[in-house]
């Protein structure tokens, strides 16, 4: 009998890709959300805008780097990059790929949990941190510690994370989104599910801080100020699986405090908008899972063949491509 789902994971290393694998990460990158230009030009411009003592050219530190794209970013405006992530694997992909981008000469890479980094830069090392689609995955009060520890004054602390796609067409999303709810409760429930309770503990940790649409994550006014939470497409969900996948209750909670901090939303359906046909849609869901061609080789996942094809028909037939957006959470700060 194939292993089960869970077996010998735990939440802190459920989403570490064991092996070297460019098919997997190029098809991971394709089914992620692009963040747009507009989008890196809001969080390079609060910088410039906020941190008056960076020096010319500058040190940027992309934490939870995975497969550098947001480093590679980052080369085009800063003189040095540090990139780190707790899996070397990782790191090896990122580096392959800021090779073939020709700015591999610029980054130094860290192996280390964002939570450890205090104990390899000295305090200041930084004068913008980004933490991208990493933070629910960490111990956030020591995290967040470690990033006051890197950013020297004024430097600027950028942390995002996007959420579940949305069917925008109306006429589809009444009948489509219901079912790729489904899946995605269906495919991740073999993963939450019968867990221990430190992966227990660690996936309710993930899942409320996407309830809470990261409001969760407390910012001190004595550490922080300028402090902004931008909120695009709020009215959908943060989190990507609901309460079927799960064997805990989900409770969202706020840290905001609304006299240091402002929020902005704005509803957009075109917000890093994509057009997908089912196929693409499974990609999305199964690249989730760095595990999931092993798991499914396991016999795991057959179940859900169904309700793919109800998608497809749904979508319009197999070759239908339909309109998504993303619900998107960005938190710029400043370290005083």
């Amino acid at each position: 009998m194939g292993k089960s789902a869970t077996e010998g994971q735990d939440s802190a290393n459920f989403f570490k890709a064991s092996t070297y694998n460019e098919t997997y990460w190029d098809d991971y990158m394709a089914a992620r959300a692009k963040y747009s230009s507009d989008f890196y030009d809001r969080i390079f411009a609060y910088n410039k805008t906020h941190n008056a003592s960076q020096t010319q050219g500058g040190v940027a530190h992309d934490i939870g780097t995975g497969p550098g794209q947001v480093a590679a970013e980052l080369c085009k405006h800063f003189d040095t990059v540090i990139a780190s992530d707790t899996n070397a694997t990782h790191l090896a992909i990122a580096a392959t790929r800021l090779e073939k981008a020709g700015v591999k000469d610029k980054v130094t890479w860290t192996e280390s949990g964002a939570e450890d980094l205090s104990s390899k830069y000295p305090a200041g090392s930084a004068s913008l941190l980004t933490v991208a689609e990493c933070l629910p995955l960490l111990d956030v009060p020591r995290a967040m510690d470690t990033f006051a520890h890197l950013l020297q004054p004024d430097g600027t602390l950028a942390i995002w994370f996007y959420g579940r796609p949305a069917f925008t067409e109306p006429e589809f999303a009444a009948t489509c989104q219901p079912l790729l709810n489904e899946i995605l409760d269906l495919t991740f429930a073999k993963v939450i599910k019968g867990g221990n309770s430190v992966h227990k503990a660690a996936w309710k940790r993930a899942t409320d801080t996407l309830e809470s649409w990261l409001d969760n994550v407390a910012l001190s006014p004595d550490v922080w100020r300028d402090i902004y939470r931008y909120k695009w497409n709020a009215h959908l969900p943060m989190p990507v699986v609901g309460p079927d996948a799960c064997d805990f209750a989900i409770e969202p909670t706020s840290s905001i405090d609304a006299e240091t901090e402002k929020v902005v939303t704005e509803e957009d359906p075109r917000f890093w908008a994509e057009s997908w046909d089912v196929e693409e849609v499974r990609r999305f869901v199964e690249c989730l899972i760095p595990s999931f061609e092993e798991q499914k080789a396991n016999g795991h996942y057959q179940h859900i063949e169904s309700r793919y094809l109800a998608l497809e028909e749904a979508m319009g037939g197999k070759d239908a491509k339909r309109a998504f957006t993303w619900p998107v959470v960005l938190i710029l700060a400043t370290r005083k």
